[in-house]
């Protein structure tokens, strides 16, 4: 080689621990044969490509893009070299460097590892591979190349290597004793002392934050976590469990806890299949799969009317999930029906703890009220605001058409006052003309919610309204169906809107 120049690389605060590791290497293409980073290729190689084709041109070409930020153009270069000189550990060094720019960790650190599988004694890439792994919070991992080779890093990067394994060992501490608050403190504390590309450690505020009943700072952080490319070039773990597993188990939860059962199902299955052999993972996918059966079976009891038995039920799934806002929410629902007003009170505010803005939770809360109160003028209010967000919640914006699928929020739409609901198969183009005029219909009459509903995906609904000929009208004020009407053209619905559902002035 004819020397080198030294390059900046890595992601955010990754970059300026980086940009004295990592340098360019220079080619050259003279002698007996073409040297890249003391690989050779044959002469007879070299003298076949181009001269612009050669690995050393390519290289620096890809170099050039690189100083200019240019980051994909420069990987473009990088690679295009790997394929004439595949076994040149410089040039993978190279690309790990860009791909570390676009934030590829995960294929940073197979080429880093590349790198050092082409060339033991180079030295950079297992400087440059400790770093990144320090940046993703794998701490040990990362120790273990720094003191390769009987080099020891700056005290800069000793301290903060020190810093970050100090805090997740912290953190792991705390949830072992639920201490949510100094987990929460402790994985924010790694990520700002230098690991602030992992998104285990993000998953890590995520729980917290949902244990601590923060669950908007736990979508949040569940977000940055999901956003992170998941770090599975490792067997890397974090609490016993494989790291990207821990992402999904947490995902599970934040999902759970919102409603989105099919997309809890999925993150908790998903977390099994990376991590069989946690037993966190397969114990919280088993516990799951019960509080989905004890949901299953408590909304045929209610939508058969067997409210007391829907209430046990819902019961049932609460011995194994006590955080679960939705049954918290059901069981309100059952007690409302039954009657028991403090019942149906003391839940809803269960599941506005763990859930604060659940608008159904809200509504129902405050109906429970007028029901105990009906004279107080304060609660009347507050159920009245209630049912104006709760309306406002079940709409994509002004003058849209909701699809809904979900029975729980099919019913507290329909129950908070005057509704029309289009029941159809989706993909029958007579759904898509009709739709529109829903659309032109919920501008027009903005106090009446408008919902669709596929039956071939939302079977449970149209089971629980005896909808078993599409397409359907029904027409609530409520909660109790005021009209049910097979094909209607958009001056005949208009109608029944006008004399079912709104009131004359």
């Amino acid at each position: 080689m004819s020397g080198s120049k030294k390059k900046s690389v890595g992601s955010s605060s990754l970059a300026d621990e980086m940009k004295n590791s990592l340098k360019f290497e220079e080619r050259s293409n003279s002698g007996e044969s073409a040297s890249v980073s003391g690989h050779n290729v044959s002469r007879y190689a070299a003298a076949a490509l181009p001269v612009e084709f050669t690995p050393a041109v390519l290289n620096e070409k890809g170099n050039e893009y690189y100083e200019k930020n240019d980051y994909n153009e420069a990987l473009n270069f990088y690679e295009k070299a790997i394929a004439i000189c595949p076994g040149d550990g410089g040039l993978h060094y190279n690309r790990a460097g860009a791909l570390i720019r676009l934030k590829r960790f995960t294929e940073a650190i197979r080429e880093f590892e590349e790198a050092i599988g082409l060339d033991p004694t180079l030295v950079q890439p297992r400087q440059c591979l400790g770093l990144l792994l320090l940046g993703l919070g794998q701490a040990e991992n990362a120790r273990e190349h720094l003191f390769s080779m009987g080099q020891k890093p700056d005290q800069a990067t000793l301290q903060k290597l020190q810093a970050v394994a100090e805090h997740i060992d912290k953190c792991t501490e705390a949830r072992r004793l639920e201490d949510w608050t100094t987990m929460l403190k402790e994985a924010k504390a790694a990520t700002t002392s230098g690991a602030d590309s992992s998104p285990q450690l993000f998953a890590c505020q995520a729980e917290a934050h949902l244990k601590l009943h923060q669950l908007t700072d736990a979508e949040t952080s569940i977000y940055i976590a999901r956003m992170h490319e998941p770090f599975s070039a490792r067997q890397s773990k974090i609490f016993g469990m494989l790291s990207e597993a821990y992402i999904f188990f947490v995902q599970a939860q934040i999902d759970s806890i919102l409603g989105k059962f099919d997309a809890a199902r999925t993150a908790i299955e998903r977390a099994a299949r990376i991590d069989h052999q946690s037993a966190e993972v397969t114990g919280k996918r088993k516990n799951m799969r019960l509080v989905g059966k004890a949901r299953t079976l408590g909304n045929e009891h209610f939508h058969s009317k067997r409210y007391a038995q829907a209430c046990n039920a819902y019961g049932e799934g609460l011995l194994l999930d006590s955080s679960n806002s939705v049954l918290y929410y059901n069981r309100a629902n059952c007690c409302f029906q039954l009657g028991e007003w403090e019942k149906s009170l003391a839940d809803s505010n269960r599941a506005l703890l763990f859930r604060p803005e659940y608008t159904k939770a809200l509504y129902l809360k405050a109906a429970s009220n007028i029901k105990e109160l009906p004279n107080n003028e304060e609660v009347a209010e507050n159920l009245s605001h209630a049912r104006v967000e709760l309306k406002k919640s079940h709409r994509e914006g002004d003058g849209k058409v909701e699809l809904v699928s979900d029975v729980e929020k099919f019913q507290a739409v329909i129950a908070s006052g005057e509704s029309v609901v289009y029941f159809n198969e989706l993909s029958n183009p007579e759904c898509i003309w009709m739709s529109s005029v829903m659309d032109t219909l919920s501008v027009k009459y903005r106090s009446v919610i408008f919902l669709k509903v596929d039956v071939e995906q939302s079977p449970a609904i149209a089971a629980a309204e005896n909808i078993t000929v599409v397409p359907r009208f029904n027409l609530y004020k409520d909660g109790s169906r005021v009209v049910n009407k097979g094909t209607a053209t958009s001056n005949e619905l208009e109608l029944l809107i006008k004399d079912s559902l709104i009131d004359p002035i």
